[in-house]
């Protein structure tokens, strides 16, 4: 099987499929597209979500944090308590549990999130350390959960930030030496940025309160593209896209031009996909609140389509994002 997600549709075949919610309090379960679950406590929900890190390099506990607290904060909800996993294989220092300890209790203490248990173990299961985390939210709005599946015809697409942050941060990371003497003191700057731009709590949780807004969903693996089809097989829709409208940072131009990259197929927490009506009302809402946001397409009835150049090209989804056709050419 090729490395990343599975498809979606094998994720409903071989996974979702197989689930079958039996509790009342089970409001929100398992589904293509949809980041979060929820269950009723009282009457408020209590929102959860998890994810492992496989592939973040020298920022793996850093990012294993945000993905997590960004898909809680996708379903309109805030961060409070985390619960985290670690597969350490038997070739590991203690050093390397350290600074992943370090950089998971740093991160979350920079959100107001409390890791609250979890497991540790040695184990031959993987060559790798992995760390896996599920993170508890609470809504914005008591009882409400923004679902990827609520997008509406109709409505505007919103992105925050810019495209491939975080491909490009693991890229600049690990691949250090091959990029010195490519990557001017700008690009060195961008990436400080991007360092400091992975999370999307604030994006969520203000939109969460900005009448209009339908969905939202963290541009995680499969990037832009990825995130619009995810979005758009969720609610039955589809999507058309104006790609010269997305934002891109030079230093991430330079880092796939030189791999051979889509920008649009690269990973890309610290960016949000926002449905709403009225979408540069909303846009202009987030930027007047320090939060840059770009109104890129439109929801349509059915189909994702490319209209940046003037006609309607249709589009599909990476089979594996971008960031693995770097990382799978040193595993030859």
């Amino acid at each position: 099987m090729k490395q990343g997600k599975l498809t979606n549709a094998k994720l409903q075949e071989l996974v979702i499929n197989k689930i079958t919610p039996k509790n009342s309090e089970t409001v929100v379960g398992a589904g293509v597209g949809e980041d979060c679950c929820a269950v009723r406590v009282g009457s408020d929900l209590c929102v959860v979500s998890t994810d492992p890190i496989t592939a973040g390099g020298e920022q793996t506990g850093t990012l294993a944090i945000h993905i997590n607290a960004n898909d809680i904060a996708a379903a309109g909800a805030v961060p409070i308590a985390a619960l985290t996993t670690l597969l350490i294989p038997p070739c590991a220092a203690e050093e390397q549990i350290k600074k992943i300890m370090a950089q998971l209790t740093e991160t979350a203490g920079s959100l107001g999130i409390d890791i609250i248990g979890g497991h540790t173990e040695v184990t031959d299961s993987v060559s790798r350390l992995v760390v896996s985390v599920a993170i508890i939210g609470k809504p914005v709005i008591p009882g409400k959960m923004f679902k990827t599946a609520d997008m509406k015809v109709g409505d505007d697409l919103i992105m925050t930030k810019y495209a491939g942050l975080e491909g490009t941060a693991i890229i600049a990371s690990e691949y250090r030496e091959e990029l010195r003497g490519m990557l001017t003191g700008e690009d060195e700057d961008e990436l400080k940025m991007i360092k400091e731009s992975l999370s999307v709590v604030r994006d969520g949780t203000f939109a969460a309160g900005i009448d209009g807004v339908s969905a939202m969903h963290d541009i995680t693996e499969g990037g832009v593209l990825g995130a619009v089809c995810e979005m758009s097989e969720a609610s039955g829709t589809g999507a058309s896209i104006d790609f010269s409208k997305v934002p891109v940072l030079s230093v991430t131009k330079k880092i796939c031009e030189k791999y051979g990259l889509d920008i649009y197929g690269l990973i890309s927490s610290g960016s949000m996909m926002i449905s709403a009506k009225d979408g540069q009302r909303v846009a202009e809402r987030l930027i007047k609140n320090g939060i840059m946001a770009t109104v890129i397409g439109k929801v349509t009835e059915r189909g994702v389509y490319d209209i940046s150049s003037g006609g309607k090209k249709p589009l599909t989804p990476y089979q594996a994002d971008e960031l693995y056709k770097v990382l799978e050419r040193d595993a030859l």
